[in-house]
Formats: structure tokens, C-alpha cells, sequence
């Protein structure tokens, strides 16, 4: 046996043993980056979800659905993407991004049905950093969405302690510690966005290695997007009010899910919620299926069960989780549409002076719909 390789219990030398697992690991992270790979794992998880659920019951109880509750829980979640608004224009605002609060929530709404749309989770994300970074700048615009995201996961970290201390449950303890040690993470890397501007300029100035063309574009862009995140230490009234604004936005969601559960009949505590979606959630960053559809079901369903929640109403409310933006995302449509629509009467104005038929009717209506800013990019393109 060669020098340094040790015999393990499975009669393989260490060294051996490491160089398989890397391989077989390589292998499958190439299979599940396939898109083809990962519509066969959302397929799988849909097709086990179903046949470990009674899917007819769940759908039976949005049929005796108690309407006062689910308008409530609708509303809720409005009030929950009117948060969402605010907690990413607070920080692009604040990062010098001067833009109305009109154009930034048509970007918010279009991006709710991009996502509906598009099968990956951050396709929102990547339509608001292009339309609106030609506007403001890419490394602000990039730094907002940065700084939304990680201010509504501080959110949801501050809801699972609550939850956890409120609710006595089996695994009280472990929830506690659990959640506290989320919370410290995410204040954590909050600390570390706000001084990692230094930090990364520190370290480039020790290097002395050249770098090819390639890298050095890759690191200017990054250096660019710390930049912006220290911005905010200028700013921390925008910074704060990001924050809340995550907070409070969390917090409607997650009572905005109990209502509905009243609106099936079965009260569930917001902290039950608090506990449970989080980590249902979290499969959605796993890449084995799209968007984690399928995954995710399943697993709220499971979390929800211990929580002595009936199968069929954990099914339902694991669907409503899913179509909870849905008429949000059509609204968001209805705004590109209405965008389309209105450039064309614009340059029908140009070209003719005068609209005709439906489009004189709607184009007054249309043109309200559409924010300012959004005019005057379709006047330009």
C-alpha cells in the first residue's frame, strides 16, 4: 500500500476513497444542473406529493371556504407585497437610486409574474438589476436586492424565534437555538456587507499576482457591488426602514396564513407558520427541481402534520402558499401589457397624431397604469 493512504473500514485507501466521492459528486451536480434532470425531480416530487396526500380532500375545502377569513388573508397579503415594495425601495432610494415609487412597484409586480413564468427562482431578480440598473446603475440596484433579500431573511429569522418562544413544542429548545443562531447569522452578514468594501480592497492590495482580463472585469464588478452595500452606512434611516419594512412584511404574511388556515376551518398559529415555512422554503434553494415545486409541498405538509395539523387542510394550506401571489404576478402582467399597449399608441401618436377604436378609449386609463418613467423609455425605444 503506497505511503500516506490509510486502509478504511470499507477495505478503500483514503485517498481513493476521496478522489471516487469527488467523482461521483461532480457527476451528480452535472446531472441535476441538466434542465431536463430537474424537470424529472419536480416531476417525481409532484407525482409522490399526490399519491402521499388526499389531493381531493384539500381541493374539497376551498370549496366551503369561509369567505370573510380568505378576503382577510388576501388582503394580509397584499399589505405583505406593499412591505416587499418598500424594503427594496428604501435601500435602492437610499443607495442614491432616484426613481418613483410608482416605477419601482410596476418592476416589483412584473417581477411576481416573471417568476410565475420563468422556471428559476431568481428570474425577478434579474429582470428588476437590468430594466431598472440602466436607470439608477447596476452595482446600486444589484446592492438593493441584495439588501431586500437578506433584510427579509433577518425577518423571517426574528419571526422563528418568536414563534419558537411562544409555541412549547416537543423541540422547543432546539427551535429556540435554532432560530437565535439564524438571527445572529443574518445580523452577522449584515455586519460583514457593511464593511466588506474595506475588507475586499484590503485584500486586492496585497496581491501581486497578475490577473487575466477576464478576472479583473469579474473583480471590478464585485468591488462595485461592495461599494454600493457600504453606502448604506451612510444611510441608516434607509437602512432601518428596510428592515422594519422586512420585518412587518413577514409578519402579515405569516398572519396572513393563519387566517386563511381559519378560513378552512383549522386554527393555525402564526408560529406555527413561523416555525415551519422557513424550512419549507429552504428546499427551493436545493437545485433538484424547479423552483423546488413538488419538494416544497411535501415537506410543509410533513412540518405542519407535527404540528397535529390535519392532512388534507396541510395540503391545502401547502397549495394556498403556492398560488398565494398569483393574482399579484396576473397584476403584474396586466402591466406589461398595459406598457405595450401605451408604446404603441405613442408611436402611432408620432406617426398619425391621432388613436382610434378601443385604444383611444383605454389609452387615458392605460397611460395612469403606467409609471413615468416607464413613458419615457417607450418613448425613447
Amino acid at each position: 500500500m503506497p505511503k500516506g493512504e490509510v486502509m478504511n473500514c470499507g477495505a478503500l485507501p483514503t485517498g481513493v476513497g476521496k478522489r471516487v466521492l469527488h467523482r461521483v459528486t461532480t457527476v451528480l451536480r452535472g446531472v441535476f444542473a441538466h434542465p431536463l434532470a430537474r424537470l424529472a425531480v419536480t416531476l417525481l416530487a409532484l407525482g409522490i406529493f399526490i399519491h402521499s396526500v388526499n389531493l381531493g380532500a384539500a381541493l374539497a375545502k376551498f370549496s366551503h371556504l369561509q369567505g370573510a377569513w380568505a378576503l382577510l388573508a388576501m388582503a394580509l397579503t397584499g399589505l405583505s407585497v406593499l412591505s416587499s415594495i418598500l424594503e427594496w425601495g428604501f435601500l435602492l432610494r437610499g443607495a442614491g437610486g432616484r426613481v418613483g415609487w410608482h416605477y419601482l412597484g410596476n418592476w416589483y409586480m412584473k417581477g411576481l409574474f416573471i417568476n410565475q413564468v420563468v422556471p428559476a427562482g431568481i428570474g425577478s431578480d434579474a429582470a428588476r438589476a437590468v430594466q431598472v440598473g440602466r436607470r439608477v446603475g447596476y452595482g446600486a440596484v444589484i446592492a438593493s436586492l441584495v439588501g431586500s433579500r437578506m433584510a427579509g431573511m433577518l425577518g423571517m429569522a426574528f419571526w422563528g424565534l418568536a414563534g419558537a418562544v411562544v409555541l412549547n413544542t416537543v423541540f422547543h429548545t432546539n427551535d429556540v437555538v435554532g432560530f437565535a443562531l439564524f438571527s445572529g447569522l443574518m445580523l452577522a452578514m449584515w455586519g460583514l456587507a457593511l464593511v466588506a468594501e474595506h475588507l475586499f480592497a484590503g485584500i486586492r492590495g496585497t496581491e501581486r499576482q497578475p490577473r487575466s482580463w477576464r478576472t479583473n472585469q469579474l473583480t471590478e464588478r464585485f468591488a462595485m457591488l461592495l461599494h454600493s452595500l457600504g453606502r448604506y452606512r451612510g444611510a441608516p434611516i434607509a437602512l432601518l426602514f428596510t428592515i422594519l419594512a422586512g420585518a412587518i412584511g413577514w409578519g402579515l404574511n405569516l398572519v396572513s396564513l393563519e387566517a386563511f388556515s381559519r378560513a378552512l376551518g383549522h386554527d393555525i398559529s402564526w408560529g406555527v407558520f413561523a416555525l415551519a415555512l422557513p424550512i419549507a422554503l429552504l428546499v427551493t434553494f436545493i437545485p433538484i427541481s424547479v423552483n423546488g415545486i413538488g419538494v416544497r409541498e411535501g415537506v410543509l405538509v410533513f412540518l405542519l402534520a407535527l404540528f397535529h395539523v390535519p392532512v388534507a387542510t396541510a395540503t391545502a394550506m401547502a397549495l394556498f402558499v403556492d398560488f398565494q401571489l398569483l393574482p399579484f404576478a396576473a397584476f403584474g402582467g396586466v402591466v406589461h401589457l398595459s406598457e405595450v399597449a401605451v408604446g404603441r399608441a405613442h408611436h402611432r401618436l408620432v406617426e398619425v397624431g391621432k388613436l382610434d377604436g378601443s385604444l383611444r378609449l383605454l389609452y387615458p386609463a392605460l397611460r395612469w397604469l403606467v409609471a413615468p418613467e416607464a413613458i419615457t423609455d417607450l418613448a425613447s425605444s
